[in-house]
């Protein structure tokens, strides 16, 4: 069946896109009309003539380029609120410059007005085309998401920013004076207008209305039209009411003449060149700030649509569309997401409701140009005032709002950093208000690096223990067990998490210095550690000389042959013969070195516990605790009942899954419990190059649940339950076991009960002994 669809659907589809077009270009009629009087704002009386027909400029030419090169279900380039407020920050400091001051001192002067629009708009053209060359150049290096890495906290201060100031450029306009107006003479006799005010701030009262009771209804555009009929009602009823300064006729010009000036005219030129510095920091503002407002848009806009976009495309056809723009005397456009629902809500999609908006959008202004006359610039600073409330960010809103809430009921979390983050955003906000923009999101950027860098700081230490707290998988004997609940104490670890680099190491030397004197081993677990760079490794360097210095030592693990850190450590550090931290596999090693030494240490002094440290001979059965509190006669029996094994080195008891048919008593050596998982992502063996067809297969990880010394017992509890093993049971060395069979147990449960229930009493003891280690752990790592 062919799917195509017939050309009665295919032009019925065009002329809903092109109607669909044409409503959207008129629901954005009040938003045109007023960022073009934004961005040229501080130019006063010139501001309509060279923002007007820039911002129908950016309009018609920008949805035009889009249409031809987006891939965007549907694409509106227009000028946004954050473009119009950047070129606005440029045209305050060109107001400054003598020549366009010169322009500027006679506003009731036709021609001098145009020369200061000529001016300006020059210099904005020039802006306009660095920011589309710019856009093109991160589209052509794949640097399209570059514009997602500025931190939030800026990102919400300057939209607020923006905000604001939107908001304050209006006020002059709401008092009857003129856009762009001082604020000493905001409030002068003569110049403010209760009737201004009034039919402003009823505009946007109706804006309101509309939007909360008839969201589906173009709100801006509705609100317009009310206060111009208002607007028109006044004055035909009291024609002696001032209703503050009109916009003023604009003979439609596209392009605009003075656009390329700057390439003929050495005035223009000079003027351009003396403030190429200024112009070339917003063009780069621009580009950023365009290209990130462009992806968040393009993103929201195919979100429900199902369609995926190229981000490098979509910023090369919005750089294309400015560089066209420049030319053309167009404000700064972007993929405006306001634009884009305004068509598809009526209907349009595709390239052709594109062109559509653009061709009805140099209608409006050719044919509606000469109407401005009659629209009071009030009623367009009610519709920026909504503007302006609209753009205020959100996420600073609800962040705010939780943290005071919070604040009040006393349940802010330990070093909630959410007060850092407001701060930023407020300093940026108002940097951008009082400074301009490139002040705001200079100094926001690196306050939030500051704030960065103390987070990771923070952050570097996740969790600090002691060896009672996190004790070795090693089970001792109960009379070294006891010996060790005292020298644990002296075992510190530290858990790092995240990149150790010159940044987020600065406080990690102060908590091994707070650390109590008691402590002899300092372990840092460097299995959550992503890099080590030179900084870090030296930071490493200095913290181990200063312990052996104080008699401490160091210990790291995780940094194991081929772990992440361990190439770091060993390129970057010039350890000295013998200084080098003992490095092991993981946290649970590095805690039984250390374990292991401590016990040395106090055997030098305490016969006895070297006497049960001593493993070259092997241990009785006497001294094992399974046969605790058993007479002469009952030794004797469970003796007979059992068998002895001699191990060798990493020999296997049995495997997991097993079923359990004995018990095991260690008597020389050490067996461990261990499981063997799955390698780790990217764990090689040596000198293999993973993906290489001559790279080794991957190295199985062996997690060790216990190692069991001499006089302990293993696997009595697969015995008793019989749901079979659950670890293998592999020999650290060369060992001896005692082996109670489950046959054995049953004949002693048949023939001498009262033997078998002193067993059973004592494997409940040792479960029950474990148990016990474990609560104290926890109560340790709680406390």
């Amino acid at each position: 069946m062919n799917s195509t669809a017939p050309p009665a659907v295919d032009a019925g589809r065009a002329l809903r896109s092109v109607g669909a077009g044409a409503v959207g270009a008129l629901a954005m009629l009040a938003v045109l009309l007023t960022l073009g009087l934004l961005a040229f704002a501080p130019l006063g009386p010139a501001a309509a003539l060279a923002g007007v027909p820039g911002a129908f400029a950016a309009a018609v030419a920008g949805s035009a380029v889009v249409a031809a090169f987006s891939r965007a279900s549907i694409a509106i380039a227009a000028p946004s609120s954050a473009t119009a407020v950047t070129l606005a920050a440029l045209m305050v400091q060109l107001a400054r410059d003598p020549q366009l001051a010169a322009a500027l001192a006679a506003p009731t002067s036709p021609e001098q007005l145009a020369e200061a629009a000529r001016l300006a708009g020059s210099a904005a053209a020039a802006a306009v085309l660095g920011m589309g060359l710019a856009q093109l150049v991160l589209a052509a290096c794949g640097l399209a998401r570059l514009a997602h890495f500025v931190p939030q906290p800026v990102l919400a201060g300057f939209i607020n920013g923006v905000a604001l100031l939107i908001v304050l450029s209006q006020v002059p306009a709401l008092l009857g004076g003129a856009a762009g107006l001082p604020l000493a003479q905001w409030l002068v006799p003569g110049v403010s207008s209760l009737a201004a005010l009034a039919l402003g701030l009823g505009t946007a009262a109706c804006i309101t209305w509309v939007g909360r009771k008839r969201p589906a209804w173009p709100a801006l555009l509705v609100g317009l039209v009310a206060g111009l009929l208002v607007a028109e009602a006044l004055q035909l009823a009291w024609p002696q009411v001032p209703l503050g300064t009109m916009v003023g006729a604009i003979t439609p010009s596209l392009p605009p003449g003075h656009v390329l000036a700057p390439w003929w005219d050495d005035g223009v030129l000079d003027f351009v060149r003396r403030h190429a510095g200024d112009i070339a920091l917003t063009a780069l503002l621009l580009a950023l700030i365009g290209s990130l407002e462009s992806m968040l848009s393009i993103v929201s806009i195919e979100q429900g649509s199902g369609r995926r976009v190229r981000a490098d495309r979509e910023l090369a056809a919005v750089g294309l569309a400015n560089v066209a723009g420049a030319l053309v005397g167009a404000l700064p456009v972007v993929h405006l997401r306001a634009g884009a629902l305004a068509v598809q809500r009526a209907g349009g999609n595709g390239a052709t409701a594109s062109l559509a908006f653009a061709a009805a959008a140099a209608a409006l202004f050719v044919l509606g140009g000469p109407a401005l006359d009659w629209v009071p610039q009030s009623v367009l600073a009610g519709v920026m005032l909504m503007v302006g409330f609209g753009l205020v960010d959100a996420w600073s809103l609800r962040v705010a709002a939780r943290w005071w809430q919070a604040s009040r009921q006393g349940r802010l979390a330990a070093g909630d950093d959410t007060p850092l983050g407001l701060l930023v955003m407020l300093v940026v906000c108002t940097l951008t208000v009082t400074l301009g923009v490139a002040w705001g999101v200079a100094v926001g950027v690196a306050l939030s690096l500051v704030v960065f860098v103390r987070r990771v700081n923070r952050a570097l230490v996740r969790d600090q223990l002691n060896g009672m707290a996190r004790p070795s998988r090693r089970i001792y004997p109960g009379a070294i067990e006891a010996r060790l609940i005292g020298l644990r104490t002296r075992i510190a670890l530290l858990e790092l998490e995240g990149a150790l680099f010159f940044g987020s190491g600065a406080q990690l030397p102060e908590r091994v210095d707070a650390l109590p004197p008691p402590v002899r081993f300092v372990i840092f677990d460097l299995r959550r550690v992503s890099t080590v760079d030179e900084s870090g490794a030296m930071l490493l360097h200095d913290i181990a000389k200063r312990l052996a210095h104080r008699g401490q030592q160091l210990l790291l693990a995780g940094a194991a042959e081929g772990a992440a850190v361990a190439s770091g450590l060993a390129a970057f550090v010039p350890w000295s013969a013998g200084g080098a931290p003992r490095r092991y596999a993981d946290a649970d090693q590095a805690m039984e070195a250390a374990e292991t030494a401590l016990l040395a240490e106090a055997a030098q002094g305490d016969p006895a516990l070297a006497d049960l440290l001593a493993t070259e001979t092997e241990l009785p059965l006497a001294a094992c605790s399974l046969v605790r509190g058993l007479t002469a006669r009952e030794l004797r029996v469970v003796g007979a009942a059992m068998r002895r094994r001699e191990l060798v080195a990493d020999e296997v008891v049995f495997r997991r899954g097993d079923e359990a048919e004995a018990l095991y008593v260690v008597t020389r050596g050490s067996v461990s419990a261990v499981v063997r998982a799955a390698p780790a992502p990217g764990t090689h063996g040596e000198g293999g190059v993973p993906g290489k067809p001559d790279a080794p297969a991957p190295v199985p990880r062996v997690q060790r649940f216990a190692s069991l010394g001499p006089g302990t017992m293993f696997g009595e509890m697969a015995l008793v339950d019989q749901a079979g093993r659950s670890a293998d049971a592999v020999a650290d060395g060369p060992a001896c076991l005692q082996v109670l069979s489950r046959e054995s147990l049953d004949q002693l449960m048949t023939e001498h009960p009262e033997v078998a229930a002193k067993l059973y009493r004592n494997i409940a003891a040792h479960l029950g002994e474990r148990l016990r280690v474990a609560s104290m752990a926890w109560q340790a790592a709680a406390a």
